[in-house]
């Protein structure tokens, strides 16, 4: 089933009541002419002209970023703006008009469904295949590629390459550590996790990263003397920058070394962070 995602970028922070979100997600898809349900991994399966999907995380969190009163109008908007792109379908079948659309994008690996055109991009997360339009992305599935003369592993280039030609994230650097915070307007910042060496030097021994969102990444090259602080404070924003959203990706700590991400199993004891042993024997060995 193809997925769709209405673009929305919201400020400020405020409290909610999920079952109240949930019955307003019900009236507007009812007065769109569909029927509304709760199915698993917390979304509404919307049945009617055509079948879809909206994940609830991603709207609750929007929906703790405005006031209450103006719940109504966020998810009429929402819901009512994914159900105009699914009967207003995007015509997929000429390529070379679609190719310039196409983008890479990091989803959890919950997402994967059987006919998503998607791969593993690290532990956790899956790189899908998606149409990037003014109002929506959508998701593209095995149909939808049937014609297309390419292969998958070319496919996923020529979306790694729209990721790349829409050009680099914004970068500030923290703290003393030199973390960089890389982030932008953007469903695709997770993707450039694959070009951390345009955002930083990772010297030998590569980076330690984290992609809590998918607008905001974070990233610092790993030494000796500051690796346990940097891990701490990455940890840290990740938590937090998961938990607030919208679009959350993964609260985990991962090495990105020699173009792999390698997911470091952390363990909070005391209150401080613990890297697993093998990779404190790693840092241990370093001069």
């Amino acid at each position: 089933m193809t997925t769709f995602e209405r673009r929305d970028h919201r400020p400020a922070p405020a409290g909610g009541d999920d079952r109240a979100l949930d019955s307003l997600v019900v009236l507007v898809a009812e007065s769109h002419g569909y029927g509304c349900r709760p199915v698993q991994n917390d979304a509404m399966l919307l049945d009617g002209p055509q079948r879809l999907h909206i994940g609830m995380r991603n709207l609750r969190q929007l929906a703790r970023q405005v006031p209450r009163d103006d719940w109504p109008a966020l998810v009429a908007d929402h819901v009512g703006t994914i159900i105009t792109a699914i009967e207003e379908p995007l015509d997929l079948r000429d390529f070379p008009l679609v190719r310039g659309l196409l983008r890479a994008r990091v989803y959890p690996a919950e997402a994967r469904t059987g006919r998503l055109i998607c791969r593993p991009f690290a532990p956790g997360l899956i790189e899908a295949i998606v149409a990037d339009t003014p109002t929506t992305v959508r998701t593209i599935v095995t149909d939808d590629a049937m014609t297309w003369p390419v292969t998958a592993d070319e496919l996923f280039a020529v979306g790694r390459e729209g990721v790349r030609a829409d050009g680099p994230l914004e970068c500030d650097v923290i703290d003393d550590t030199g973390i960089r915070v890389l982030e932008g307007q953007t469903f695709y910042a997770a993707t450039h996790l694959l070009w951390l060496d345009a955002y930083l030097d990772p010297g030998p021994y590569g980076a330690l990263a984290v992609a809590p969102t998918r607008s905001a990444i974070a990233a610092c090259a790993i030494r000796k003397n500051t690796a346990l602080i940097t891990a701490e404070r990455l940890h840290a924003f990740a938590r937090n920058a998961y938990d607030e959203g919208p679009g959350s990706l993964t609260p985990e700590l991962f090495w990105s070394r020699n173009g792999t991400l390698t997911l470091l199993e952390t363990r909070m004891i005391g209150g401080r962070l613990v890297l697993p042993a093998d990779f404190t024997r790693f840092l241990d060995s370093l001069p």
